[in-house]
């Protein structure tokens, strides 16, 4: 962790204190371990490998689960950290909870980095381009193990990345060599940031694994500056027979050892490749474009095999996931009061909007 962060940390829990720092170990002028204290509710956040944890107080326990070590070895030090007494098992933190193992388990495997993500980033952004965030200050909303991070850090923005699950630390790994990122390990509904003190927000293909999409869209769009852009990228609805037999699938898969389901994931993405990304592919390359364009599921043909399988896992694994249309999307940037909507024209799941130039109230 990188001092400089605590000028857009706040506590998740109140909002109100200033976090009060204490170092128990530094590396090469990063803080590596040590505990952020709030000066109103007395919250710790301890401080992991070099990344602010600060899970809301129904995860805390998980903090410990993933990180016995760290607690073993500052037990005299971390007596103000009970998680076992702020554990809860409502259906909302339940959902939380096995996103969290999912993502842990996902990104923590599927970490590498290919040249292939940038393009796949800028897709994922536009019409917002590479020039967009020099000089600018953004957040990355369920950042992953990092590849959005890596690209808008190495255009010359200084990044925030937050992520609910241990793929934090795969983050860290990939963006180590960026003086312009920082990390932290937190929920979007309790975001550790400032209101009102980032010069952009994005989120790409997270929002629509929450327990409430629209209410994680809300929470990230409060950390933006008068007049600051929020875009985002949900999958899409209208897809019906596809949609139902995958949610069928889900209704198994949700609930297998991430291990088998690994196992399960990659022979589903052997059995996509052989059918439909060979075919089109040798069809490409025999010239013969047209009878190409019609063969389904071709979109991955541009990427390695290895995001086929990460895709593959990702969909059948997290427990929430859900369609939007556009219209819907619409909706909540006009509920968040915000201008320049624009909602892609193919509709390929991308929005972006901007936060009002003035805030209510003001002249």
């Amino acid at each position: 962790m990188k001092t400089r962060l605590l000028d857009w940390l706040v506590c998740p829990t109140c909002a109100e204190g200033s976090l009060a720092l204490e170092v128990w170990r530094e590396s090469t002028g990063e803080i590596e371990e040590g505990v952020l204290t709030c000066s109103s509710c007395a919250r710790p956040y301890p401080i992991i490998g070099g990344i602010p944890r600060m899970l809301p107080d129904a995860l805390r326990h998980l903090t410990v689960d993933y990180h016995g070590d760290f607690f073993a070895r500052y037990a005299d030090r971390l007596q103000a950290f009970p998680a076992e007494g702020w554990r809860q098992q409502d259906g909302w933190w339940s959902a939380e909870g096995r996103t969290i193992r999912s993502y842990s388990y996902q990104w923590r495997k599927f970490k590498q980095m290919f040249p292939d993500w940038e393009q796949v980033f800028l897709d994922s952004i536009a019409p917002v381009t590479r020039e967009f965030f020099a000089g600018k200050v953004g957040l990355d909303g369920g950042c992953g193990f990092g590849r959005s991070l890596f690209y808008s850090a190495t255009y010359g923005a200084e990044m925030i990345g937050l992520d609910l699950s241990e793929a934090i630390e795969a983050a860290r790994e990939n963006t180590r060599q960026f003086e312009n990122v920082h990390l932290v390990q937190g929920d979007i509904f309790h975001p550790p940031v400032r209101r009102a003190s980032l010069d952009f927000v994005y989120s790409i293909g997270v929002l629509h694994h929450l327990p409430d999409p629209k209410g994680g869209f809300m929470s990230l769009q409060r950390l933006v500056k008068p007049g600051a852009p929020v875009f985002i990228w949900v999958y899409l609805r209208g897809r019906g027979r596809q949609i139902a037999a995958f949610t069928m699938m889900r209704a198994i898969s949700t609930r297998l050892p991430l291990r088998i389901l690994n196992v399960l994931a990659l022979g589903l993405a052997a059995a996509h490749w052989l059918l439909w990304i060979a075919p089109f592919k040798l069809l490409t390359h025999m010239g013969a474009t047209r009878l190409a364009s019609r063969i389904p599921f071709a979109f991955y043909a541009r990427y390695p095999f290895r995001a086929l399988h990460t895709d593959w896992f990702d969909g059948l694994s997290v427990p929430l996931q859900r369609y939007y249309r556009p219209e819907e999307v619409a909706e909540w940037y006009r509920e968040a009061g915000h201008e320049r909507v624009r909602i892609d024209d193919d509709w390929n799941g991308r929005a972006i909007g901007y936060a009002p130039s003035v805030k209510a109230g003001q002249p």
